[in-house]
This record gives C-alpha cells, structure tokens and sequence, in this order.
C-alpha cells in the first residue's frame, strides 16, 4: 500500500493512499471537492459555444472576403456622408 502523496503547507501526510488513488481520505476530498465533475463538464459546454460561435464568425468573415468586402481596412475607403443626408430646406 503506498501513502498519500499530498503537499501541503506542513509536514508531508504519511497516512495510507486509498486503494487506486494517490491521496489519503482526508486530503482526497481537499483536492477533489464534491461537485467539481458537474462544473468541468459546464465549462466543457461553454468551451464549446464559444468555439461554435467563433467558427460561425469566421465562417461570416469568409463570406465577406468572397464578395469583396474589405474586412481587415486593407485599402482606404472614401466615405461621402452627404450623399446618404436628406436636407430638409422648408
């Protein structure tokens, strides 16, 4: 049977390692807390919305570039704001 493997800030523990495990009971439980299996497998969720929305975006971007659109500011760009302003002259 080997011991625990927990580092603390004190003395090394030398309690017995549970069967298949590196840690002894008390220090198991300090390094996997209870319910930290349910937020893993939410932040894998998140991960893989946001790596979704990232691939929709590019996938957006790709379209632009296809029909032209300087998406980077690549060349400069001449902007006549006037002609999309109605004047009102009455």
């Amino acid at each position: 049977m080997t011991t625990c493997t927990y580092i603390g800030t004190g003395q090394p523990c030398t309690a017995h390692a549970l069967a298949g495990k590196s840690y002894c009971a008390e220090h198991y439980a300090m390094v996997y807390k209870v319910g930290s299996g349910v937020q893993r497998r939410k932040d894998t969720r998140q991960a893989a919305r946001v790596r979704q929305v990232e691939q929709l975006f590019q996938e957006a971007v790709d379209l632009l570039i296809l029909e032209g659109f300087d998406v980077y500011g690549e060349t400069a760009v001449s902007i006549d704001i006037t002609e999309d302003l109605e004047v009102d002259e009455g």
